[in-house]
């Protein structure tokens, strides 16, 4: 019996190796690949105009036509809403209340300043500009409508735009960011570039607001070069960074 138990076992360790084999190959063959997602982040997000634009509602406040992956939809995106000025909060809720009612994925970050650091931010607020729907809010004080409006700054919470990037989303995302924040791009697009947040944003439509005038003559040189520098990095990894302003309405 000895020579036919020694036959049996390898003929068993062959068909366990070859079932185990199989096995394998059926769950490589039918694993699925993550699908990426479709995300619109909207800094400086006012009422949500730029979202309904970007959405293509035929009576939104302007029109623009905004980036989107050959594989998607423009309401198929994720949108996350931020904007620091309060008087703007009753409208987002009602826009993301709005829009989710239509299967729409809206997340609203009010009252939230957009910096390099987690944090609390003075936000000064443009309380002259009511018929542009304020829109000379800013965190610098330097800020003329900010001067005009009597300085009138009230903290807020701030995050880090890099770090939140980072942690929401992943290389395989096609991220399209728009970003008019009164000045503060100046250092938050130097942030994005130093921290590597590149590797997760497609697009960058920054608006830049070079005439509002912070620190002396020497500190406007050194924040265009680091404008030029961080820019350059960032397309050079990729992101695509076209020419931006808001339309106006």
């Amino acid at each position: 019996m000895a020579p036919l138990r020694n036959v049996i076992f390898p003929a068993a360790l062959i068909l366990s190796a070859l079932f185990l084999l199989l096995t394998l190959r059926h769950s490589a063959m039918t694993r699925t690949e993550p699908k990426p997602r479709f995300v619109f982040v909207d800094l400086g997000a006012n009422r949500a105009d730029s979202m309904e634009a970007f959405l293509k509602i035929s009576n939104s406040k302007f029109q623009f036509d905004y980036p989107r992956p050959a594989w998607a939809k423009h309401e198929d995106a994720e949108i996350f809403l931020f904007e620091a000025n309060p008087v703007f909060n009753t409208d987002l809720v009602k826009a993301k209340d709005k829009y989710t009612a239509r299967g729409i994925k809206v997340n609203i970050f009010p009252s939230t300043v957009v910096d390099v650091q987690d944090g609390i931010r003075t936000f000064f607020l443009d309380t002259v500009n009511k018929d542009h729907d304020f829109w000379g809010s800013s965190i610098y004080a330097e800020h003329w409508d900010a001067v005009a409006s009597g300085l009138k700054g009230t903290n807020l919470t701030s995050i880090n735009l890099a770090g939140w990037l980072l942690r929401n989303f992943l290389p395989r995302d096609y991220v399209v960011i728009k970003m008019d924040i009164e000045g503060a791009e100046y250092e938050v697009v130097p942030h994005l570039a130093e921290m590597g947040a590149g590797i997760v944003v497609d697009q960058l439509l920054v608006e830049w607001h070079p005439s509002i005038m912070v620190g002396d003559e020497e500190q406007q040189k050194i924040r265009e070069l680091k404008r030029q520098i961080s820019t350059r990095k960032l397309m050079e990894e990729g992101v695509l960074m076209p020419a931006y302003d808001t339309p106006m309405a």
